[in-house]
Formats: C-alpha cells, structure tokens, sequence
C-alpha cells in the first residue's frame, strides 16, 4: 500500500508558517514591508488601475512614497519619451495577487480602520497570507509529482531539505511576496501537467490531450509574463520523458510532429498570456515594445557563472550549500531515472546561464542567489536522485549525509536569522573575510563591518610594533567643525570644500607582505547611514613611485554606532614590498555633515 506523502507536506508548510510568524513582513513598515522595494513594483498595476484609475501617469506613487516609505525613490516606473509613466515590471505577478487585492480592498472599502489606498494593512496582510496559500500549493503539487518517481522516504527528505535547507524558506515565509515564491508554485504545477501528458498519452500514435496542452502554454505564457526569462521552462514539456541515446532526438520530434496542432494550440495559449504586456505597453504608450529595465541588461558573451555560483557575495552554492546534493545528483539521476534526466539538466544549464548573464547578477538585495528558487521544483529531481542514493548506501553513508543535512540546514537558518533579526549579513557587501568571521556567530561586533570594505585584519598579538609616522594635527585649527578639538591644540576639520585630507606619505623600506596598520581618533556629530558617502580612510603602498596596492574603509560603518572612538586600518605590504606608504581621508563629498580627526599613528607589525 503507498503511504501518503501529506503528513511530510504538512510540517514542511508548518516551518513556513513558523518562519512566517517569526518575521511577519506585513507587520513591518516601510522597506521591510509586504509591498515595498521590488514587490510593490510588481503590485504597483492593481491600485492604478482599479483604486486610482490612472496607469499612464501613476501620480499617486510620490504620495504612497511619503505615506508609506516602501522605497526611497520611485523605481517602479520610469518616464517613457511619449511623457507617460510606464511600470519597471512585467504584469504576471499582479495578476497572481489579484484575488488576494481583491479580498483586501473589498474589506479596506467597508471598514473604517484602513483607508481603501491599496497600502495599507489590510492590503499587506492580505498579499503576505496569500503569498502563503501560494507556497503550500508549490509543495504540494511538488511532492505530487515527485511521488510519481521516488519513494514516500526519498520524497519527504527532499522536501524537507528544500524547505529547511535552502533559501526557499526565506523566500517563501518571509518574502514570499516576491515572484520567486509564485514562479517555484508555477514549476510545480508544470511538472506536475508534463508528467501526466506523457504518462497516459492517448491511443498508440501518442496523441496528447488538447486541455493539457492547453494548460501547460497557459502556464508557461504566465511564468513568461511574471519573469520573462521563465520562457526557458519550455524546455520542460519538449523534452520530458527523452533519454540519452542514438535516435532519442528523432523520436521526439517525430512525436511532436505528430503533436503539432496540439503544440500550436499550446503555443496560442502562452502567447495569449503573455500578450497582454504587449496591449499594456501599447496603451500607455503607443508602442508594442518597450523594454522597461533602462539601464540594465544581459552580459551575454561574458557571463557572471564563477561570481553567481560560488562567491562570497551572493554565490547560489556558498549560501545554499544543500544544492549541492541536487547538482552532484545528475549523476545518480542518469544511472537510474533517464527519463527524467535530460530535462532537468538542460533547464538547469539554460537557466543558470541567463540567470548569472544578468548585468546585476546578485539580484539586489538577496539572501544568496534568490534568483535559483523558482528553479528547484526541476532540481528537486536530482536533488531526490542524490537523497535516494545516499539513503541505499551502508551506515556510514547515511549518517555521514544526515550529518551534511542538519548542517545545510543550520547554515540556512542562521543566514535567514542574519538577514532579518540578526544584523550580520550585510547584503550587497559581503566577502570572503566577513563570510568565516562572523559565520554561527550571534553577537554583533560593529569593528567587523569593516572587513566589509577591507577583507585584511591582523590576528593574534604582534611581537613588536614600530611607529612609523605621527600626526597630532595641532596646527590645525578646529573653526571649520565649529567645535573643540578632539586632544591638544587642534584637530582635522573635513567639512564642506575641505573635503579630503592631504596625502601623508611615509617612506622606508618595507618587506612583502609585512602589515602596516594605521589608525586615527574621530568625532562625528551625525551618522550617515548612505554607505557610499561615508568618510573614507586610504592606505596606499607605492613602488618606484608607483602605486601597487589600496585598502579603503568607510569609516562611518562603525562611527554611526559609537560617534566618539579609534578607527584602525590594517594591510599586508605586496608580495615585493614597498618603499613608501601614504594614509589620507576622504569625506564623502562636499555635501556630506563634517567630521573632525586626530591622532594619526602608522605603524609596522612584526
């Protein structure tokens, strides 16, 4: 008798729901609510047109920024030459919140606790709830179609993984307004539709029923028109089922032929989907193409594969190092599963290369590579492929991989922790030396956002420390920063014109890879929380005149937490040395609050 897989399915959407509580995004404000930075991007097409009635000019938006804050500048749409307003983002995902908008402003416009604006609570609780239902419908028909291969064991572990070891729990409990949450459910839904149709296949010519052909280019026409790039998943349907073998690909399309009104009628439903961005461009307008992502775009002859994979940034396998059992399981998959091997693996190699071709390969704000969740219904087959084969194998073998998954798991959960209550991961900014300092660390020391900027820091205690170079900065007076120096006769003022120091340069001799460290006393009398404006310490290490290196940090990364302190930079000489080094600061910009220094000391570590 086959046992159920809904009791696995159940406390998967049960550690959603925990994580949905643990953060409820439409309980926050501003940038961290429901609809706010690329959510109420997608969004923004249902208040216009049915609260404001005004998709060509969106003049509502500056007064939802004020009210509101989702965002600090209205990104959502961009100015057209013809002088209208058009929507940054493609109209699918709209469409999916559609009943949830409907549900939403059908009580904001009865009661009297919410203005019917199409942002406030109602409308964010709403979108967050339905955001769920969306979520447990992708695992759902996820372990449906999953059972058709595998065993209950191998279907629940797989499961499980996905929802406590990759970055699908974030994306689903907590940001599961994002198109990535919708677009996992729509793959789903898609592998569930093409293992049916070529499963039971109609009569011996393998005729394909016309209502799933129609159904799967209904799907794909909305995955397309949510993520344009989603028009990969055909891929899919062509060549599910197909093994490796001589005469596979004559076979198919043969098949296929034989398909061909069924296709075409597949092909009219996608397109008829996907049109309905044409008729939105067109009408607000008066062009049927508009390509709305101005100044951002595809690198396609030098892809970001080795950063979108593997970096400290936002690499897919460093932050979601469980994937790793999916991509080893290809293997597994061909020796056992062959018709369910090539699909996978031509999607997967298709989408991660327009997916890292991307010019903003990171994908903003992210947690990892958010960018390859959608993509995990089709890599949950190699990934099952991987937990079958390790689950057949001796003791040893299992509990080595249970050990791997409790791990993977772990890291998931402290990274998803980190994003959102933790404060340590530091989005957009992190590298190698932040990643192993502070990774399974809870307390948060604001020296380490340094390394941030400069990934060089001396560890242990020096033997002996040489000073190098002093500067008081006594003849300095302190009228500027209209206050007192910080010790002695006076201080450096940065403020206003004056907004860099001179350049300090210390000659001698120093060995490669020798450290030098240089730090200063600072006073601030505001934060800046603008990162990119912040005051600038620079060492420089020069050879016969020449630069050959610079470390820079931004020093207001932990002046905005204690605005009277020491801030220290540290750097290795080059692999040949240096004969001179040379320390000076920049303030952001002539616009940026003053700042006031003192007490600069070099120094040389041995």
């Amino acid at each position: 008798m086959k046992r159920s897989s809904i009791p696995v399915l159940l406390v998967c959407y049960l550690i959603i729901v925990v994580a949905h509580l643990y953060y409820p995004k439409w309980a926050q404000a501003g940038g961290e609510a429901t609809l706010s930075y690329d959510v109420s991007g997608y969004y923004m097409y249902l208040p216009a047109t049915f609260i404001y009635g005004d998709l060509k000019q969106v003049a509502f938006l500056p007064e939802v920024i004020e009210t509101y804050h989702p965002t600090s500048d209205p990104y959502q749409t961009f100015t057209h030459p013809g002088g209208n307003e058009v929507m940054k983002y493609s109209l699918g995902q709209a469409i999916m919140y559609a009943p949830f908008f409907a549900i939403a402003h059908a009580y904001a416009t009865v009661a009297d606790d919410y203005p019917a604006d199409g942002f406030s609570c109602p409308y964010q609780l709403s979108i967050s709830l339905g955001s769920l239902l969306v979520a447990f419908l992708g695992l759902f028909w996820l372990q449906r179609v999953l059972r058709r291969y595998y065993s209950y064991r191998t279907v629940a572990v797989t499961l499980l993984i996905i929802t406590l070891a990759t970055n699908y729990l974030n994306y689903s409990a907590i940001d599961g307004a994002l198109t990535h949450n919708y677009e996992f459910t729509l793959y789903a839904l898609l592998l569930l539709m093409t293992s049916r149709l070529y499963r039971h296949p109609r009569g011996e010519r393998e005729v394909f029923p016309v209502g799933r052909c129609l159904g799967i280019g209904l799907i794909l026409g909305l995955m397309a028109l949510t993520r344009p790039t989603e028009i990969l998943a055909v891929v899919i349907p062509l060549t599910w089922g197909m093994r490796v073998g001589k005469g596979e690909w004559s076979k198919r399309l043969q098949l296929l032929r034989r398909n061909l009104s069924r296709i075409l009628v597949a092909a009219v439903g996608c397109l008829a989907v996907g049109s309905l961005q044409l008729f939105y461009w067109k009408y607000v307008t008066d062009d049927w193409i508009v390509y709305s992502y101005q100044d951002q775009g595809f690198d396609w002859w030098q892809p970001h594969l080795i950063d979108g994979l593997f970096s400290y940034k936002a690499g897919w396998l460093t932050y979601t190092p469980a994937m790793w059992i999916a991509v080893l399981g290809f293997l597994p998959l061909y020796l056992r599963r062959k018709g369910t091997f090539i699909a996978p693996l031509l999607h997967f190699l298709l989408f991660i290369y327009v997916a890292f071709a991307w010019s903003v390969w990171w994908y903003g704000g992210s947690l990892g590579q958010r960018t390859m969740v959608q993509a995990y219904p089709v890599l949950a087959f190699p990934l099952a492929a991987g937990v079958s084969w390790a689950l057949r194998r001796g003791k040893v073998v299992r509990y080595v991989f249970i050990a791997a998954v409790v791990f993977f798991a772990a890291h998931n959960l402290w990274f998803t922790h980190q994003a959102h209550r933790g404060g340590l991961l530091m989005i957009e900014w992190m590298n190698r030396a932040y990643y192993w300092r502070t990774l399974f660390t809870f307390g948060v020391d604001t020296d380490d956002q340094l390394l941030l900027d400069n990934p060089e820091f001396y560890r242990g205690t020096p033997h002996r420390i040489d000073t190098l170079y002093t500067n008081p900065f006594d003849s300095l007076s302190p009228v500027p920063c209209a206050t007192e120096p910080i010790s002695g006769a006076g201080s450096l003022c940065l403020s206003g014109p004056r907004d860099a120091s001179e350049v300090y340069f210390i000659p001698g001799t120093y060995a490669g890879r020798q450290w030098i460290r240089a730090s200063v006393d600072c006073s601030i009398t505001a934060p800046r929380y603008g990162v990119h404006y912040s005051t600038q310490f620079v060492l420089r290490f020069y050879r016969n005149g020449e630069q050959t290196k610079e470390r820079v940090i931004r020093m207001h990364r932990v002046l905005n937490e204690e605005n009277n302190r020491s801030v220290l930079i540290e750097a290795r000489a080059p692999k040949d040395g240096a004969d001179a080094v040379s320390v000076h600061f920049w303030n952001g910009g002539a616009d940026q609050p003053s700042i006031l220094l003192d007490n600069l000391v070099v120094t040389a570590l041995e």
